[in-house]
């Protein structure tokens, strides 16, 4: 409508000021003056109506350009990616935890006769506040093949590095020499919960090292994975993976692990997932033991959700929450919350 005014009026101011210049008469000294007038005025009301176009335009432009820089991110792919985050951090953290009891003691090595059980220590801040932490050797426990069971009862709650609470029983069975070819750890759950995120299901990690040179490799499967949390949503998973533990040479604590592989399942707000790894998740116990939320430093992952594809970048090795997401090539940074939320 405004530009149809302004062409109205242009038009006007044209025909006025043509017919002002009387072609057919020498103009006088007074209509010459009246004339330049006209033609002054028509061409100041032109620059200005152009230059307020041309600004339009270039406003319209730069919204475009915005519009083309956003994101298609919304809050439901956020609330995806924060469920991603959090079942992932709660089951790898429990398998580092498994590796490192089974670790702490020979018996899991020399088969050792703990009929009645022991206390024993495990050197990781995360068992400090542990109520009690015990083994007992299974009937068919021989030294050719250790057999047994570690219990880790966190009791009524206690709160360690990280900020993070633990309540309940961690249950860890293992049979075969620790870390030998065909070994395996299976762990359960009893009422067990990290800050009000109950945790059941069974996790069985088998060891599938080429030989015993080799770094300790486990292939993972998950029986009845679910994540309750604290409003009664739930999330589950299922997941073909595979992790590498790479050792320090130093203190244990230095210690890091590689998963590949992809994961399935429904997240909170009951909507089915598939997870596939596209670059080789990297994580690392010293940040497990400082952060609050446990995950990868490294590497990336695709998550699809209702046919929308999310790029999860973890990073250049830094132990921080933050995660670089990206959308149809448009990317933005998201930090993993504590509580998947």
């Amino acid at each position: 409508m405004r530009k149809a005014a302004f062409l109205h009026n242009f038009s006007h101011l044209l025909k006025f000021s043509l017919c002002g210049l009387n072609l057919g008469a020498s103009p006088s000294s007074k209509q010459q003056n009246k004339q330049k007038l006209n033609m002054k005025t028509m061409k100041n009301s032109f620059g200005l109506k152009s230059l307020s176009y041309t600004a339009v335009a270039f406003f319209l432009f730069l919204g475009s350009c915005k519009d083309n820089d956003k994101i298609d991110f919304t809050s439901n792919d956020n609330a995806n990616v924060q469920s991603e985050a959090t079942t992932d951090s709660q089951t790898e953290e429990t398998d580092d935890m498994a590796s490192v009891a089974v670790a702490s003691d020979n018996s899991t090595l020399t088969g050792r006769e703990e009929f009645g059980g022991r206390s024993i220590t495990i050197n990781d801040e995360r068992f400090k506040c542990a109520k009690t932490i015990t083994i007992t050797t299974a009937s068919d426990n021989t030294q050719a093949k250790p057999h047994g069971y570690i219990v880790v009862d966190f009791g009524t709650g206690c709160t360690g590095p990280g900020g993070r609470t633990r309540v309940g029983v961690i249950n860890i069975e293992y049979i075969g020499r620790r870390f030998m070819p065909d070994s395996q750890i299976i762990t359960t759950f009893t009422n067990y919960s990290v800050n009000n995120i109950k945790i059941e299901g069974k996790r069985t990690l088998t060891n599938i090292s080429a030989s015993l040179d080799a770094p300790v490799s486990f292939s993972i499967v998950e029986d009845g994975l679910k994540l309750t949390f604290p409003d009664g949503t739930t999330s589950t998973r299922s997941v073909n993976r595979v992790r590498t533990w790479t050792r320090s040479t130093g203190s244990p604590i230095e210690d890091s692990w590689t998963v590949t592989g992809s994961a399935s399942g429904t997240n909170r707000k009951g909507k089915e997932y598939t997870m596939t790894i596209t670059k080789d998740l990297v994580y690392k116990r010293s940040c497990a033991v400082t952060n609050k939320v446990f995950i990868a430093v490294q590497g990336t992952k695709e998550l699809v959700v209702d046919g929308k594809k999310i790029t999860i970048d973890y990073g250049n090795g830094e132990c921080d929450n933050k995660v670089t997401i990206t959308v149809n090539g448009k990317s933005k940074e998201v930090e993993a919350s504590a509580d998947g939320n």
